[in-house]
């Protein structure tokens, strides 16, 4: 409940002042945390830290929580989310200590903008809305793929255009023997359908490792596996030999929303944090307009992350979308083949803020209607993982930052090579797989 308490007054009105400092102080009360006939609203809050003074602002901002509102703190990390049966009185932690500190939780709205908005440890505080059509323009038929001891990649054309500068496509996808192994690439989406063929016998693990939808691990919505799929898929994977390690963010009953996506961003950031020499790769083929999105992501890659994001399918700029407008995030846009060109989709975001191109129209992925189920389908959530299984394979071959790994795109990536640009202002760069041993 949202209750007086003693001991905060360090929550107290005080002067004029655009911001207000967050010291624990004794003796006084919580300031007004709203009427009680005013809704409480989901928010995601992110705190300024540093290397400096991270402990001593997660512990004085927690604390003040703790004290001030008598909710149960969780980390999320560790959290069985079906076990919650009353978010109202939950402060879900989504810290990683030195790395990212922040939280979820509901605050009346006068609290946020009188208030909490205004603490001097308080970079960002967005309410937690729901995307309501995530996967938008994205459309999805079913394909038949004949199975052959080496890859039909006949069928398989956006394989054949990544390996090579030029047409004609020569039938041949040419990959370094590594194939990515070694590489752990977390798959934040819905989740993935295990038991389908394009994850049994590889020599690289697939699993779901983590889910932030109830105890749900299974992907009933299909997104995750045809993402994955193409990460490392056993026939239709750009390195399939990585490791595919599903986090699941959404599902039939539990609606994407900026929250998980944090969760999901953070959840990957621990596990660098627990092991700061694993190669890890994150591909996040979803947009959020949250700027809490973006400021999580950006801490993802200062600790040594991979993050590969989508750049959206709604024809406009990038840059509007987060994790997209990152700029050290690798944002990835969408191409079709057309006549033995590459041509820019229809549906693709654009713009100064994306940093290259990948096949995105009708790509074989995995279904989950059955184990052997193959689809035909579109969007940048496609083009997305054709990049984070290529940096995959340059990790496998020697370590790199994540600076130095989008450097390396750019510098063997095709240039010039995709037509219809002409009125959306975008960098002509087309994926290209380092295709020999270094």
């Amino acid at each position: 409940p949202l209750t007086i308490c003693d001991g905060c007054d360090h929550l107290s009105p005080r002067s004029p002042s655009p911001q207000t400092p967050s010291p624990l102080e004794d003796d006084v009360t919580c300031p007004n945390l709203g009427g009680t006939n005013e809704p409480l609203i989901d928010y995601n809050v992110v705190l300024k830290t540093d290397a400096t003074n991270y402990d001593s602002v997660v512990k004085n901002h927690f604390e003040m929580l703790e004290k001030c509102l008598q909710r149960e703190r969780h980390n999320v990390h560790e959290l069985d989310f079906s076990s919650i049966k009353d978010n109202n009185n939950v402060i879900f932690d989504f810290s990683v200590k030195g790395m990212i500190a922040g939280y979820n939780t509901k605050f009346t709205k006068s609290f946020v903008e009188n208030y909490l908005s205004k603490l001097n440890d308080v970079a960002i505080v967005n309410e937690n809305k729901v995307i309501e059509d995530p996967f938008e323009n994205e459309f999805v038929k079913q394909a038949q793929l004949v199975r052959k001891t080496v890859r039909p990649v006949a069928k398989m054309p956006n394989l054949d255009r990544i390996d090579q500068e030029n047409y004609p496509l020569n039938l041949k996808y040419i990959y370094p023997d590594s194939a990515g192994a070694g590489v752990d690439v977390f798959v934040v989406d819905s989740g993935i359908f295990l038991e389908h063929e394009e994850f049994q016998g590889r020599q690289g693990k697939t699993v779901v490792e983590k889910t932030f939808c109830g105890n749900n691990l299974a992907d009933d919505n299909g997104h995750g596996t045809n993402v994955a799929s193409i990460v490392g898929g056993k026939t239709l994977g750009v390195a399939n030999y990585a490791n595919i390690i599903g986090v699941k963010i959404t599902g039939k009953d539990c609606p994407l929303n900026a929250q998980n996506i944090i969760n999901g961003i953070t959840y990957v950031m621990q596990q660098k944090a627990n092991d700061p020499g694993r190669k890890i790769v994150l591909n996040l083929s979803v947009t959020s307009s949250d700027a809490a999105v973006g400021e999580v992501a950006s801490k993802a890659v200062e600790a040594g992350i991979h993050f590969v994001a989508a750049a959206g399918n709604k024809n406009l700029d990038a840059c509007g979308f987060f994790p997209g407008k990152v700029e050290t995030v690798v944002t990835v846009a969408a191409t079709k083949i057309t006549l033995n060109q590459d041509w820019v989709t229809e549906f693709t975001n654009w713009g100064k803020c994306v940093t290259l191109f990948a096949p995105g129209e009708k790509v074989p992925v995995a279904g989950i209607g059955n184990s052997s189920e193959i689809a035909l389908d579109s969007g940048t959530s496609l083009s997305t993982p054709h990049v984070s299984g290529a940096i995959a394979l340059m990790l496998a071959e020697g370590d790199s930052t994540p600076e130095q790994s989008k450097e390396g795109l750019l510098k063997i990536a095709n240039k010039d090579k995709i037509k219809g640009l002409d009125y959306r202002p975008t960098a002509n760069v087309l994926l290209r797989i380092r295709n020999a041993v270094i």
